[in-house]
């Protein structure tokens, strides 16, 4: 019999519930013998076991729970508002951005075009006189 193919899926649950419940005499006879034969099934229940043992060791002690809760929940909240203003500013900006083209474009089309044909340069350049600033009409600032 192919343990491989048959069998991983039922040893993944057999192990899982080897931590929660004493399993039957059958149920641990198949465990040996899969392990025995499929490598893979071996070492994930390794590593599934030894990352339990270091929850375990790592547990805290009823005092530190309530306060480690407490950060955990607030850290939670906390990101959870910076995804969504993550996940809106490039939408509001570019909102915003529509916004700003939108009312340029209607004020240059509502507005009309108004060019003086009297005051466009002749091409030539004309040199006025300076004003001369006489000193004696200056008013004293006190």
């Amino acid at each position: 019999m192919n343990y491989r193919v048959f069998g991983c899926k039922k040893f993944g649950r057999l192990s899982s519930e080897q931590a929660d419940r004493s399993l039957s005499d059958s149920e641990e006879r198949f465990l040996e013998r899969h392990r025995a034969v499929c490598a893979d099934c071996e070492s994930l229940e390794h590593t599934t076991s030894c990352a339990l043992n270091m929850l375990r060791m790592a547990a805290l002690e009823p005092e530190v729970a309530p306060m480690f809760e407490d950060r955990v929940i607030r850290r939670l909240k906390v990101q959870q508002v910076k995804e969504s203003l993550n996940y809106w500013s490039p939408a509001l900006i570019g909102a915003g951005i529509a916004c700003i083209v939108v009312f340029a474009t209607l004020h240059l089309v509502s507005t009309p075009a108004q060019i003086n044909r009297a005051q466009l340069p002749t091409g030539e350049a004309k040199r006025e006189p300076i004003q001369r600033l006489e000193l004696d009409h200056v008013p004293v600032l006190r």
